[in-house]
């Protein structure tokens, strides 16, 4: 893991179109796009796309990148915003629901228990039927663990508004959890 020293001098590079140098912060970064991409939109093709897309952005936009902010903080933003436009144009198109998604192969985690994988796989259902705003806001605090500060960053919301959209996300999980605990 490079340390943000090392980071700012091939964003620098970048900066002169030094390709070399940008594949560098692809691969340092890329793993963690995809992470977020893959824990957001629960598809391995369309995590890929997003991944694609969030490098395509950032190298576009290089020069708009404020080094008061940690250059992870700046990648998860972009990666945050592609992958919120996807969800809310899944939400929207008939042909690209997220009902028709299968989760039998997705693992939040590895080295799991068949019941850990039975928990995560139902957690999985549960976040999936959250709206974009909930998804994002849940998968980076709670899954990604991040500090409110830094989704405030990311999202652009207002502290208040992460964490009245964690509210609703974590309230819409209980409930459903509750139900399927009563249908036992």
């Amino acid at each position: 893991m490079m340390n943000e020293r090392e980071i700012q001098v091939l964003i620098d590079k970048c900066k002169k179109q030094d390709t070399a140098a940008f594949a560098a912060l692809v691969a340092e970064y890329r793993q963690l796009v995809f992470r977020l991409a893959f824990r957001l939109l629960c598809d391995e093709e369309e995590a890929r796309d997003m991944v694609q897309e969030t490098f395509v952005k950032v190298w576009l936009s290089l020069d708009k990148y404020n080094r008061e902010y940690r250059f992870s903080t700046w990648i998860y933003t972009i990666a945050g915003n592609v992958c919120y436009d996807r969800l809310r144009s899944l939400q929207h198109s008939p042909s690209g629901s997220m009902q028709g998604i299968s989760l039998a192969n997705i693992s939040l985690s590895s080295g799991e228990d068949m019941e850990q994988s039975l928990i995560n796989k139902e957690l999985k259902e549960l976040i999936l039927r959250l709206t974009p705003k909930q998804k994002l806001v849940f998968t980076l605090r709670e899954i990604e663990g991040l500090e409110v500060s830094e989704v405030e960053a990311i999202t652009g919301m207002s502290a208040e508004k992460i964490k009245s959209n964690l509210y609703q996300a974590r309230k819409q999980i209980r409930i459903k959890i509750n139900l399927m605990e009563d249908n036992l």
